[in-house]
Protein backbone atom coordinates (compact mmCIF):
# COMPACT_ATOMS: atom_id res chain seq x y z
CA UNK A 1 0.00 0.00 0.00
CA UNK A 2 1.45 3.17 -0.91
CA UNK A 3 2.00 5.55 2.36
CA UNK A 4 1.71 8.63 0.57
CA UNK A 5 4.36 10.68 2.91
CA UNK A 6 2.81 10.00 5.65
CA UNK A 7 4.06 8.69 9.04
CA UNK A 8 3.17 5.14 9.68
CA UNK A 9 3.25 4.15 13.41
CA UNK A 10 5.38 0.80 13.64
CA UNK A 11 3.84 -2.10 15.76
CA UNK A 12 5.89 -2.29 19.35
CA UNK A 13 5.73 -5.08 21.82
CA UNK A 14 2.86 -4.46 24.47
CA UNK A 15 3.03 -7.42 27.19
CA UNK A 16 -0.22 -7.06 28.25
CA UNK A 17 -2.14 -6.91 24.90
CA UNK A 18 -0.17 -9.62 23.53
CA UNK A 19 -1.65 -11.62 26.87
CA UNK A 20 -5.47 -10.56 25.38
CA UNK A 21 -4.52 -11.56 22.19
CA UNK A 22 -3.43 -14.84 23.66
CA UNK A 23 -6.46 -15.44 26.17
CA UNK A 24 -8.96 -14.08 23.44
CA UNK A 25 -7.38 -17.42 20.97
CA UNK A 26 -7.71 -19.50 23.71
CA UNK A 27 -10.95 -18.56 24.73
CA UNK A 28 -11.88 -19.29 20.77
CA UNK A 29 -10.09 -22.90 21.23
CA UNK A 30 -12.32 -23.53 24.14
CA UNK A 31 -15.42 -22.35 22.56
CA UNK A 32 -14.74 -24.25 19.14
CA UNK A 33 -13.60 -27.46 21.10
CA UNK A 34 -17.49 -27.31 23.22
CA UNK A 35 -18.94 -26.71 19.49
CA UNK A 36 -17.26 -29.85 18.09
CA UNK A 37 -18.93 -31.52 21.09
CA UNK A 38 -22.22 -31.10 20.32
CA UNK A 39 -23.87 -34.12 18.51
CA UNK A 40 -24.53 -33.49 14.63
CA UNK A 41 -26.33 -32.02 13.18
CA UNK A 42 -25.52 -29.61 15.62
CA UNK A 43 -28.91 -26.68 15.20
CA UNK A 44 -31.18 -29.49 15.62
CA UNK A 45 -29.42 -30.70 19.17
CA UNK A 46 -29.27 -27.01 20.07
CA UNK A 47 -33.11 -26.80 19.11
CA UNK A 48 -34.08 -29.78 21.10
CA UNK A 49 -31.87 -28.50 24.41
CA UNK A 50 -34.00 -25.52 23.97
CA UNK A 51 -36.81 -27.37 23.78
CA UNK A 52 -36.18 -29.64 26.92
CA UNK A 53 -35.25 -26.23 28.91
CA UNK A 54 -38.64 -25.39 28.25
CA UNK A 55 -39.84 -28.09 29.71
CA UNK A 56 -37.96 -27.83 32.73
CA UNK A 57 -38.83 -24.45 33.16
CA UNK A 58 -42.73 -24.79 32.81
CA UNK A 59 -42.26 -27.74 36.07
CA UNK A 60 -40.22 -25.38 38.02
CA UNK A 61 -43.21 -22.98 37.52
CA UNK A 62 -45.53 -25.49 38.03
CA UNK A 63 -44.00 -26.08 41.24
CA UNK A 64 -43.51 -22.94 42.41
CA UNK A 65 -47.06 -21.71 41.84
CA UNK A 66 -49.68 -24.23 40.50
CA UNK A 67 -51.99 -23.14 37.82
CA UNK A 68 -55.27 -22.73 39.72
CA UNK A 69 -57.53 -24.31 37.06
CA UNK A 70 -55.18 -27.47 36.49
CA UNK A 71 -55.04 -28.14 40.35
CA UNK A 72 -59.36 -28.25 40.54
CA UNK A 73 -59.27 -29.89 36.77
CA UNK A 74 -56.47 -32.95 38.16
CA UNK A 75 -56.56 -32.80 41.63
CA UNK A 76 -52.49 -31.32 43.43
CA UNK A 77 -51.22 -34.67 43.54
CA UNK A 78 -51.71 -34.90 39.64
CA UNK A 79 -50.45 -31.25 39.36
CA UNK A 80 -47.25 -32.37 41.31
CA UNK A 81 -46.63 -35.68 39.11
CA UNK A 82 -47.30 -33.28 36.07
CA UNK A 83 -44.50 -30.92 36.93
CA UNK A 84 -42.07 -33.97 38.50
CA UNK A 85 -42.11 -35.03 34.99
CA UNK A 86 -41.50 -31.81 33.04
CA UNK A 87 -38.80 -31.09 34.93
CA UNK A 88 -37.03 -34.45 35.13
CA UNK A 89 -38.15 -34.90 31.47
CA UNK A 90 -36.79 -31.06 30.64
CA UNK A 91 -33.07 -31.64 33.18
CA UNK A 92 -32.27 -35.00 31.43
CA UNK A 93 -32.88 -33.93 28.08
CA UNK A 94 -31.46 -31.12 27.82
CA UNK A 95 -28.50 -32.75 29.64
CA UNK A 96 -28.00 -35.37 26.89
CA UNK A 97 -28.84 -34.18 23.77
CA UNK A 98 -25.91 -32.49 23.16
CA UNK A 99 -23.49 -35.17 23.39
CA UNK A 100 -25.85 -37.12 21.69
CA UNK A 101 -26.18 -39.93 25.17
CA UNK A 102 -29.49 -41.25 23.01
CA UNK A 103 -30.02 -44.23 25.74
CA UNK A 104 -30.77 -41.41 28.56
CA UNK A 105 -32.39 -39.45 26.61
CA UNK A 106 -35.18 -41.38 25.40
CA UNK A 107 -36.96 -41.77 29.12
CA UNK A 108 -36.78 -38.06 29.29
CA UNK A 109 -38.53 -37.93 25.81
CA UNK A 110 -41.41 -39.91 27.37
CA UNK A 111 -41.46 -38.11 30.39
CA UNK A 112 -42.09 -34.97 28.76
CA UNK A 113 -44.64 -37.03 26.38
CA UNK A 114 -46.57 -38.08 29.49
CA UNK A 115 -46.57 -34.43 30.92
CA UNK A 116 -47.91 -33.13 27.41
CA UNK A 117 -50.72 -35.99 27.39
CA UNK A 118 -51.90 -34.92 30.64
CA UNK A 119 -51.76 -30.94 30.02
CA UNK A 120 -53.92 -31.96 27.18
CA UNK A 121 -56.37 -34.40 28.96
CA UNK A 122 -56.77 -31.35 31.69
CA UNK A 123 -57.33 -28.99 28.45
CA UNK A 124 -59.81 -31.01 27.33
CA UNK A 125 -61.77 -31.80 30.36
CA UNK A 126 -61.79 -28.27 31.30
CA UNK A 127 -65.42 -26.21 30.86
CA UNK A 128 -65.60 -24.81 27.22
CA UNK A 129 -65.82 -21.06 27.37
CA UNK A 130 -64.69 -20.28 23.77
CA UNK A 131 -64.27 -22.99 21.05
CA UNK A 132 -61.85 -21.41 19.25
CA UNK A 133 -59.26 -20.80 22.24
CA UNK A 134 -59.90 -24.93 22.85
CA UNK A 135 -58.78 -25.30 19.41
CA UNK A 136 -55.67 -23.85 19.70
CA UNK A 137 -54.58 -25.17 22.72
CA UNK A 138 -55.32 -29.16 21.35
CA UNK A 139 -53.30 -27.87 18.24
CA UNK A 140 -50.00 -26.46 20.46
CA UNK A 141 -50.49 -29.51 22.33
CA UNK A 142 -50.44 -32.02 19.24
CA UNK A 143 -47.68 -30.35 17.72
CA UNK A 144 -45.62 -30.54 20.68
CA UNK A 145 -46.16 -34.36 21.09
CA UNK A 146 -45.58 -34.84 17.35
CA UNK A 147 -42.18 -32.91 18.06
CA UNK A 148 -41.09 -35.44 20.59
CA UNK A 149 -42.54 -38.28 18.98
CA UNK A 150 -40.06 -37.47 15.98
CA UNK A 151 -37.31 -36.61 18.36
CA UNK A 152 -38.18 -40.49 19.54
CA UNK A 153 -38.34 -41.98 16.62
CA UNK A 154 -34.96 -40.40 15.47
CA UNK A 155 -32.82 -42.07 18.25
CA UNK A 156 -34.96 -45.27 19.47
CA UNK A 157 -32.37 -47.91 17.92
CA UNK A 158 -28.57 -46.08 19.12
CA UNK A 159 -27.25 -45.61 22.83
CA UNK A 160 -25.22 -42.82 21.03
CA UNK A 161 -23.96 -41.39 18.22
CA UNK A 162 -23.72 -44.15 15.44
CA UNK A 163 -20.82 -42.28 13.70
CA UNK A 164 -18.65 -42.42 16.87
Amino acid sequence: MANFGMAREMPHEDHQSGARVNRGNEMIGVLKRLWLMIQEPRFFSICYCGAYLMMAIAGTAVIMDPPRTMEHGLGEILVHVWAGLLIFGGVLGSLTTLPGIWWLERPATIACMFAITIYGAAVLALPLTQPSARIVSICFIAFALLTFAVRLVKIKHFAYDPEN
